[in-house]
């Protein structure tokens, strides 16, 4: 009995590991052309628009996947859905690799969102049902630097490889990353998935009950929980997280004409500091603040101050701009473990876990969408104040809203 509870604790490490590694190459490869946007509209391939339209519409098929297709991550197996992620990220960088259009890069990265569809989804699904019960909590922990450590490495092999080479050798790189990626999964998974199989098993609630929530009752938990509110500042957050990090090159860029490469390093500073936005959550919650849709609201409030000085950019130096977007982007990644790993964790005893992590996976997608084409026609018409002014307002809008979810989520929690 013992050694074959040594097995299974030592099959849910090696198994979340393996998980967090590959999905953090996934990560880098989706972050590929986000990172290559000042490079390629210098080379002149692409005018910031058009990039911004390829950013965001990868958002827009992947968010629109995850609705379409939400009733399906909670029955497929999560770890064929991470193979498809696998085997579609080494045919769009393939495919980026050698392309030189914009409709080419457009198709390549709109197929990039449908084949990622439902990593996310299969990750939350391998955290809340395969791992030892013990080994969760602290999972939930980890996984949430696994995005922005890939983040992070985007930019540091951007820095890099730009002093030296060309773009393209970014995609070279994550190509080869992936390939390592899916033989690692295939390796790992083949052998401790069957040891691990018997918690995904493992549902307190009736089948019956379980069965009506999956087919029916997604929806209307979705809207009595009080989720439907804070679908709002999770829809603002993917906007100022995400889209910000896209920029922000750009930004530095044409604000104080200072080099891609360089720009690409302030912002690798910027990602590396953001990984303590976990810690500065972990303080507070659950020990100070339990309540998930407080503490959203508290991670726009703290970073509303430093996005109004913001307004200040041109004016003041280079690095008092990356100070004051690391704490504005620190806040609202913290933002994200609530939004993306512990609110969708509540509903795992339902089995539908993975349908709710889809879901707001999406609703994010969509602002990240909203983010990197919006944000960039504001720029090419409006100039980077007006973008800065519209980043305040959207925050005072999730603000709004992640307090007039309180009551009805609280309550649901308590339930």
């Amino acid at each position: 009995m013992e050694n074959h509870l040594k097995r299974e604790k030592k099959a849910s490490i090696i198994l979340f590991v393996t998980c967090w590694i590959v999905y953090a190459i996934i990560c880098m490869a989706r972050n590929a052309f986000s990172v290559s946007i000042a490079p390629i509209t210098s080379d002149g391939l692409l005018n910031k628009s058009e990039a911004g339209v390829i950013s965001g519409f990868y958002y827009l098929f992947y968010g629109s996947a995850q609705l379409l297709l939400v009733r399906i991550v909670d029955k497929i197996s999560p770890f064929k859905l991470i193979n498809i992620a696998l085997f579609g990220s080494l045919i769009s960088l393939g495919g980026f690799f050698f392309a030189n259009s914009y409709p080419l890069m457009l198709i390549l990265w709109c197929a990039m969102g449908i084949f990622q569809f439902a990593c996310w989804p299969s990750v939350i699904r391998i955290i809340t049902q395969y791992l030892l019960p013990d080994h969760r909590p602290n999972a939930m922990i980890s996984i949430a630097f696994a995005i922005c450590s890939a983040t992070l490495a985007n930019y540091l092999l951007a820095s890099i490889v730009l002093k030296f080479f060309s773009w393209r050798i970014i995609f070279a790189v994550l190509i080869a990353l992936i390939i390592c990626a899916a033989i690692l999964w295939t390796i790992v998974t083949n052998k401790t998935v069957p040891v691990l199989e018997k918690f995904a098993k493992e549902i307190k609630v009736p089948k019956a009950k379980v069965e009506n929530t999956q087919k029916s009752g997604l929806w209307k938990v979705i809207f009595t929980s009080g989720l439907l509110f804070l679908l709002i500042p999770t829809f603002i957050r993917g906007m100022l997280d995400t889209g910000l990090k896209s920029w922000v090159p750009t930004m530095i860029v044409e604000n104080y004409g200072t080099s891609t490469s360089f720009a690409s390093i302030l912002t690798t500073i910027l990602l590396l500091i953001n990984l303590f936005g976990i810690f500065i959550l972990n303080l507070v919650y659950p020990k100070h603040i339990k309540s998930e849709a407080i503490c959203l609201a508290m991670c726009f409030v703290v970073a509303l101050p430093f996005t109004a000085l913001l307004l200040l950019i041109g004016k003041i130096p280079v690095l008092m701009v990356v100070v004051l977007l690391t704490t504005v982007t620190t806040f609202t990644y913290a933002g994200s473990q609530l939004v993306n790993v512990i609110i969708p964790s509540k509903f795992a005893k339902m089995n539908v876990s993975g349908g709710v992590a889809s879901v707001i996976n999406a609703v994010a997608s969509f602002g990240v969408l909203a983010a990197n084409s919006g944000f960039g026609f504001m720029a090419d018409r409006f100039g980077w104040t007006a973008t800065i002014w519209s980043w305040n307002i959207l925050m005072g809008v999730a603000i709004i809203f992640a307090f007039l979810s309180i009551q009805k989520w609280n309550k649901f929690v308590n339930k």
